[in-house]
């Protein structure tokens, strides 16, 4: 039977193996948006048009038979009649090249990378953009002297740590006389507002969906202080939260667009790229902040995406020794790999509710795993050559550990929770981001990186 992911691999199989295909110089396939395959072939000029249509017969003969409704005819070509030429050339020059182009052979198992680079593919697709694009972003400004970093604290699964991290490094930042500002992402279940008791007639998502209409960003009543912090600390800390929840905040939710598959223009970004990237650059000119921290949507949601591989310059990604947590940091960490090239990846993995006895047998068996995981993970998707020891502290890889703590799991407010806040492993994980938010020294400058004065 066909199945969704055994389609393009068929399609591959059966062209390469078709006598007569390697004549056409490029294949491009198209993928729609409910999964179905077009084929486009580029010929070459030594090919008659008798020759291509009798060899596109037999093809799409050969593809309907084997992919059903998973193949959609008439086969086009750069030769065809006038229209159809005219689009597949349109198509194969807005073609990205096929990564991973592969299929297994059904009579040896083997698995089959056709030649050169033939062949090329064309998702359409509603969403998840920044999960699945090759193409490498960078973030609204260059991580540099004088200008703030931005952290994006990320969780495939919720309940393991990432907000309680978040805070805890946001509040021993402002002990330390920094300005931080926290923009909450988890639209879908906000909570960060109300957990900081900051309270503001607006947020993130109106911020969001007034861009949209205005193409500007106005931060009026769109942050308060961290009044949960103590008089003391609040005002070093300014937090946009979600917004207010009622009916209309549903109604904001709903226009939150994330499409970005426009005929003809190659990475172009989403309305919702745009007005984040708007808003983090009205945070750092309005706020002037130090750091500023995003708290990123769980799971594989678009919004956690564009937070992951769009705008932040430090990852911190915080998961638990369970199978659901670990197949999600290897996606998460494949996507890394994909968007960011490995020179820039600032990456934490945060090992959340780690044992708090490490020396049992049990705990060490847990910690192993979760080591063990995580390395095999970047070996597989980060490190290409030369890949550091599995237990190099300095590398990405290495899982930061926060123990369990039943205090940090029920609490009424965050000052009866201050001192674990401020534990010695929390203190290290922010020791690890601040070493990540430094620039790295200019070329021949000595030891100071160049400074960038706001925009």
């Amino acid at each position: 039977m066909t199945t969704f992911d055994r389609a393009l691999p068929s399609l591959l199989q059966i062209c390469e193996q078709s006598s007569g295909f390697s004549d056409f110089k490029r294949a491009c396939a198209v993928r729609d948006l409910r999964g179905r395959i077009r084929l486009i072939l580029e010929s070459q000029a030594n090919q008659t048009q008798e020759s291509i249509s009798s060899f596109c017969t037999t093809l799409e003969n050969k593809l309907s038979s084997q992919l059903k409704s998973f193949f959609v005819p008439p086969i086009l070509t750069t030769t065809g009649p006038g229209e159809r030429a005219r689009i597949a050339k349109e198509i194969l020059s807005s073609a990205q090249p096929w990564q991973n182009c592969s299929y297994e052979d059904p009579v040896s198992g083997t698995r089959m990378t056709p030649p050169g680079s033939r062949w090329f593919l064309l998702e359409r697709r509603l969403s998840k953009h920044s999960w699945l694009e090759s193409n490498k972003l960078t973030p609204p400004w260059p991580l540099i002297k004088g200008a703030p970093p931005l952290v994006t604290f990320y969780s495939f699964k919720g309940g393991v740590g990432r907000t309680t991290s978040l805070v805890s490094c946001a509040w021993q930042l402002a002990r330390e006389g920094n300005r931080v500002a926290i923009i909450d992402l988890d639209l879908e279940a906000p909570g960060l507002g109300s957990l900081l008791e900051a309270e503001t007639q607006r947020g993130a998502v109106d911020a969001i969906v007034d861009f949209f209409a205005t193409g500007s960003i106005d931060t009026n009543d769109l942050y308060a202080p961290a009044q949960a912090l103590g008089a003391e600390d609040a005002t070093q800390v300014d937090v946009i939260p979600a917004g207010n929840l009622d009916i209309n905040y549903l109604e904001k939710l709903a226009r939150l667009d994330f499409i970005n598959d426009t005929p003809g223009e190659l990475n172009k970004s989403s309305p919702v790229e745009d007005a984040l990237r708007a808003l983090v650059l009205k945070v750092r000119s309005a706020l002037k902040p130090n750091f500023i921290f995003l708290d990123a949507r769980a799971g594989l949601h678009d919004l956690a995406g564009l937070s992951l591989h769009g705008v932040s310059h430090v990852d911190v990604l915080v998961g638990r020794a369970s199978e659901q947590s670990f197949r999600g940091l290897d996606i998460a960490i494949q996507a890394l790999g994909i968007r960011k090239d490995a020179q820039d990846l600032r990456c934490i993995i945060v090992h959340g509710f780690a044992p708090r006895d490490p020396e049992s047998e049990p705990s060490k068996k847990e910690i192993d795993t979760f080591q063990t995981r995580v390395y095999d993970s970047f070996c597989t998707h980060i490190y290409e050559e030369d890949p550091p020891g599995p237990t190099d502290r300095t590398a990405a890889h290495w899982p930061w550990p926060l123990r369990q703590n039943p205090d940090l799991e029920r609490f009424t407010s965050l000052s009866s929770v201050r001192d674990s806040l401020f534990s010695d492993q929390h203190q290290q994980l922010l020791l690890r981001i601040k070493e990540l938010c430094t620039p790295e020294p200019a070329p021949n400058s000595g030891d100071d990186a160049p400074e960038e004065t706001l925009p």
